[in-house]
């Protein structure tokens, strides 16, 4: 199942990515993503979301999270396609993401969902054991 995310989710999305991704994003964060973002989850109990960042015919998918008990489901790949179709309707023609170089799983689905590679950002992504870069994504949207 998935849902439009409101203020009330804040916490429990905090609470995932802190689980999921370090460096995390804080409540305070997820709030101000309520309020400005596209922010769509799955589950009840929320067990993923993707927040989408929309200007005039451009987005940016800044983040998709999956618990980590939960991974390999296909939740990630229901919140994009959704997210794709929310922002296809909002007359968005193309889609901008980035992801860590080390992230193979995630640059698969972005690839499978009609993803392409176009630019490299080095050492962007902070490790405890150095740093990876980022690949930049982007993926056009039919009219």
């Amino acid at each position: 199942m998935i849902r439009r995310l409101g203020p009330k989710d804040a916490g429990v999305m905090a609470g995932l990515h802190a689980r999921a991704i370090k460096p995390f994003w804080a409540e305070a964060e997820m709030k101000s993503h309520l309020l400005t973002d596209i922010c769509h989850g799955f589950g009840d109990p929320l067990t993923g979301f993707i927040i989408a960042r929309a200007m005039y015919d451009q987005a940016e998918i800044l983040t998709i999270v999956t618990d980590p008990d939960h991974r390999k489901t296909g939740i990630a790949r229901k919140l994009l396609t959704e997210s794709l179709s929310v922002l296809a309707g909002n007359k968005v023609e193309i889609v901008f993401l980035e992801v860590a170089e080390d992230n193979h799983p995630a640059q698969l689905l972005y690839k499978s969902s009609g993803f392409e590679q176009f630019g490299r950002r080095p050492a962007y992504y902070k490790r405890e054991n150095g740093r990876v870069a980022a690949l930049t994504f982007r993926k056009r949207l039919d009219a």
